[in-house]
């Protein structure tokens, strides 16, 4: 029988901190300017998002996230999420 694969979670460390890798599933606004009937308008719903970043941190209001990174400890491609637009977060295994 194969032996099983361990999978370990995706991490880097940065500044001396690790930060893991996660999939967040969020709720997003929708938007639109143009003129439209009322049963058009009632079937608008919001954009259920899926981001794929590491974490910086975590408060009670807000979820700090990062995209790419320099090994000289810079952060780019950031962004704060409100926790209550958040369905879910996972860790991604590798």
């Amino acid at each position: 029988m194969p032996e099983k694969k361990e999978r370990k979670e995706k991490k880097i460390k940065l500044n001396d901190k690790e930060h893991f890798l996660h999939e967040i599933e969020w709720v997003d606004i929708v938007g639109d300017s143009t003129i439209v009937s009322l049963d058009e308008f009632k079937r608008m719903r919001t954009a259920t998002i899926t981001t794929i970043a590491y974490v910086l941190k975590k408060d009670k209001n807000n979820l700090y996230t990062f995209a790419s990174y320099s090994q000289d400890g810079f952060y780019g491609d950031r962004n704060i999420i409100p926790l209550g637009v958040v369905k879910k977060i996972v860790k991604i295994q590798c």
